[in-house]
């Protein structure tokens, strides 16, 4: 590809711009001066060598574009959404154009979910809660709702929607969706229209493509029918949504909240929303991590290749490699969840279990070595105290990641922190502490830690639940009944 000429619009990815100077005659936009007729005098001046051009997300192709570069064959996009590109002037020149579908689709999905959990769990503000001290000074986190059972409705159901309603079944969610004709998936319920999926749904998704028809597909009659206990996830495109309207709708609180990745007008978010504490807002990141970065950069690359040499695009992915201590009831309910964002699932525990789609491993530092992803879900006692210790962290590693909802003393506090301010240690995130409610000064400053203050069960639901419990047990000694939970 050494003579192909091509056009990076702007700087998006290192790998990939390192490897196209590489492999390809590479001409960079941005190096122009910023003023639209320098930009086009750079275009005319290169226009007979470019042959390519890689848009992505924030700057695409448009017909001026293409009228400045009329020896265009291919534009090769860094995303999957190609909503910035004149298609109609793109087939009228005989322009090929590729993009970067299902590498992104399973990070976009983590995504979704993770925004809807971090809006209903407070995660977020949790977070904040404890590095500002407020634990110790104040008690207790408040109550929030759970994720699993609600009726997520889903807003296309194309790639992104599919992998999003796996992960949602796996939280045990009624999945519900509107999409331009029903689709075969008899356990999903269609409805033909937004209006009715948003009045029929706890958590509304956005994943269609951008359209004419999609354009604020969400507007004020679907945010009132979703209405003030049912929440908004954008992980679409900003124009999906009526973004004064969505505003309105939470600052008057006839909307629930909202988990918003994308936004109209990018890189400026509303910023009447800063200060509510039903939102959380990201800048644009459902693709933004090293594996699809990495896997879009690839395919690109194959792309230009394949238009080169006409050959076959490839674009393998695979989920993280997710070790779990303690396969009792809650590290069952993790493994079923993760399963569903495709992630292999290793187990330590003190004999193997029945499970065979699972990997035992016998050892605990095994299960770290072999795993990038380390959740910490059994009971405490004198064998699991500190259970996680410096061995468990090295095997883990830099680029490994440990989740503690079991107790705190099921790690090594000291190690864990002296691992995570040395970089031997690629992140955690903690639930439980050993000295609760005083939490490690060294890690209020760390930005790959997230700290809540022990939250795992504080719902609404669970609470309530464990209440009507206690009660069940008073009353059936009350009554010489068995006891429904008796430990002793």
């Amino acid at each position: 590809m050494d003579s192909l000429g091509v056009l990076l619009v702007a700087p998006m990815n290192a790998y990939l711009e390192q490897e196209l100077d590489r492999r390809c005659r590479l001409f960079r936009l941005w190096e122009a001066p910023p003023e639209p007729d320098r930009r086009a005098e750079f275009l005319r001046a290169n226009a007979s060598s470019i042959r390519a051009v890689v848009p992505y997300a924030a700057h695409g192709v448009d017909a001026a574009m293409l009228d400045a570069l009329p020896r265009l064959e291919i534009v090769a996009s860094y995303s999957v959404g190609i909503d910035r590109v004149d298609l109609a002037a793109c087939r009228a020149r005989g322009v090929r154009v590729t993009n970067t579908p299902d590498v992104l689709t399973d990070d976009v999905a983590d995504l979704a979910v993770g925004l809807a959990i971090a809006v209903l769990r407070k995660i977020p503000q949790a977070d904040r809660y404890v590095r500002a001290g407020l634990w110790k000074s104040k008690g207790d986190f408040t109550l929030t709702t759970r994720f699993s059972g609600k009726r997520v409705g889903i807003l296309g159901l194309g790639r992104i929607g599919l992998a999003v309603a796996k992960r949602a079944e796996a939280f045990g969610c009624p999945i519900s969706y509107h999409s331009r004709s029903e689709k075969p998936f008899p356990k999903y319920t269609f409805y033909t229209n937004v209006v009715d999926l948003a009045a029929n749904c706890d958590v509304l998704i956005v994943a269609c493509s951008l359209n004419k028809e999609t354009h604020h597909i969400v507007n004020r009659k679907v945010i009132d029918a979703l209405g003030p206990k049912g929440v908004l996830i954008n992980i679409g495109r900003g124009a999906h949504v009526d973004e004064p309207e969505l505003v309105s709708a939470l600052l008057e609180k006839r909307l629930g909240g909202a988990g918003l990745d994308v936004f109209e007008n990018e890189p400026f978010a509303p910023e009447q929303l800063f200060d509510l504490d039903n939102v959380v807002l990201v800048p644009h990141v459902g693709s933004d991590t090293e594996e699809t970065c990495r896997a879009m950069a690839d395919l690109v690359l194959q792309n230009l290749e394949a238009h080169a040499l006409n050959q076959p695009l490839l674009t393998p992915f695979s989920g993280k490699r997710v070790g779990i201590i303690g396969l009792g009831r809650i590290g069952l309910a993790v493994a079923k969840r993760v399963e569903a964002f495709d992630c292999p699932i290793n187990y330590y525990q003190r004999t193997k279990q029945e499970y065979p789609n699972y990997t035992y491993y016998p050892s605990v530092i095994e299960l770290a070595t072999n795993s990038d992803v380390l959740v910490v879900a059994c009971p405490l006692n004198e064998h699991t105290r500190h259970i996680v210790n410096r061995e468990v962290m090295e095997a883990l590693g830099p680029k490994g990641a440990l989740i503690n909802i079991g107790r705190g003393p099921h790690v090594d506090e000291a190690e864990i922190v002296a691992a995570l301010v040395d970089g031997r240690l690629g992140g955690a995130g903690l639930d439980v502490f050993e000295d609760e409610p005083n939490v490690p000064e060294a890690l209020l400053s760390l930005d790959n830690v997230v700290l809540v203050p022990h939250v795992g069960s504080g719902t609404h639901e669970t609470r309530k639940a464990m209440a009507d419990l206690v009660l069940g047990n008073l009353e059936a000694h009350v009554s010489g009944k068995p006891l429904l939970t008796q430990v002793v």
